[in-house]
């Protein structure tokens, strides 16, 4: 069975101070110097490191490499809460590279190893990893058309290839905090929000609560029917990072197209098994929200297209409702990571979802109506 979590679990790894940090980074890795800029995230704490210089201490392997920019990452306690996970994530590492996909590569502490725990406060106690700095830009940054969006559709069909066969104990019954096995979570946690008065909008409340009982009703309730298999479950504008050719330079491979390269799929620590649809929904709904289109089917179709140019896509009849239901969920996710305020942080990133959010949910709610209106009257 999937871990139960609860309405008041805190998923958030916790700040640090950065004299702290540096004296980590010199124990664990042999890091002397270095400049650190933090990095916006949900639940891991990112840091990025440049101008780095080593002590002789640190690692062999991570001296040759001769680079001064790293990523240093703080598991957070849900991931941590799977013994199991940190392997997961290098073997998945491995297996992506494996065919050709760029994923950021763990790198070694002085005394070898791939992770290793520190106390971050008096309470808590984390892993912290050290990982390679891959060029590119955010697909955010670089802008979208038809091409970057047939690009994602086929990076995240070879992402579904190459995890066909993937196993590892890390994923066995192991499920993220905000996923569609934690339905009854979410829907826990709409109450909440909506007792607390924290979703103020009548409308809006409305929306999330069709959201919920649709996808329960269209997928969950008979989930044995669809398509199942390992998910990255967050393919989106942040965690893609892409580079422009220059005017006359093309290259032509299974990540690139001429005009644009994936240089880098980030973020693998929402990975695990679910519904194919998920995925592919997921990459759509957060293309749509962050373009700020006003209709999201020519994004669909042609992300499709470049997802069926390297695997075909299945269960596209309720990839409409799987939309929505991300969308609801991560709306209810980001109140939620305000509600409890664990770092007391500043919330604009975290509700970045919200300002283009809910219109996309009204815009996609009334297409589902009238959708299930044309499949009555047939």
């Amino acid at each position: 069975m999937p871990p139960r979590y609860s309405v008041s679990t805190i998923t958030q790894t916790p700040t640090i101070e950065i004299p702290l940090l540096k004296k980590i980074l010199e124990e664990v890795y042999g890091i002397i110097e270095c400049e650190v800029l933090k990095l916006t995230g949900y639940d891991d704490l990112n840091f990025k490191i440049e101008k780095v210089k080593f002590s002789k201490n640190a690692h062999p392997d991570l001296v040759k490499r001769d680079k001064d920019i790293f990523i240093v990452k703080f598991m957070n306690p849900i991931e941590n809460s799977n013994p199991y996970l940190l392997d997961g994530q290098v073997q998945l590492s491995k297996r992506l590279k494996q065919r050709g996909i760029p994923t950021p590569e763990p790198l070694p502490t002085v005394e070898g190893n791939l992770w290793q725990y520190v106390d971050m406060n008096d309470k808590v106690k984390l892993p912290i990893r050290l990982f390679t700095f891959l060029p590119g830009l955010m697909a955010e940054k670089i802008g979208y058309n038809d091409s970057v969006y047939f690009l994602l559709g086929t990076l995240l069909a070879e992402f579904h290839n190459a995890t066909e066969d993937f196993d590892h104990r890390a994923y066995e019954d192991h499920y993220i905090f905000m996923c569609m096995e934690n339905w009854d979570l979410l829907e826990e946690e709409f109450e909440v929000q909506a007792q607390q008065g924290l979703v103020k909008n009548e409308r809006n409340l409305d929306l999330l609560k069709r959201g919920i009982a649709d996808l329960r009703k269209d997928v969950l309730d008979k989930k044995d029917k669809f398509k199942k298999g390992f998910i990255h479950a967050d393919v989106n504008e942040t965690n893609v990072l892409l580079q422009k050719f220059s005017e006359g330079k093309h290259e032509i491979t299974g990540f690139s197209n001429g005009k644009y390269k994936v240089t880098g799929l980030l973020d693998l620590g929402d990975a695990h098994r679910s519904l194919i649809i998920f995925d592919i929904a997921t990459l759509i709904l957060y293309l749509t929200v962050d373009s700020k289109v006003e209709d999201w089917r020519p994004v669909a179709k042609v992300v499709i297209e470049g997802y069926s140019s390297k695997r075909i896509p299945v269960d596209l009849d309720v990839i409409l409702v799987s939309m929505r239901a991300r969308l609801v969920s991560s709306l209810l996710y980001s109140t939620r990571t305000v509600r409890i305020n664990y770092r007391n942080e500043d919330p604009n990133y975290i509700l970045k979802m919200q300002e283009n959010g809910w219109k996309v949910l009204e815009k996609l709610t009334l297409d589902y109506d009238n959708e299930a209106a044309k499949n009555k009257q047939n």
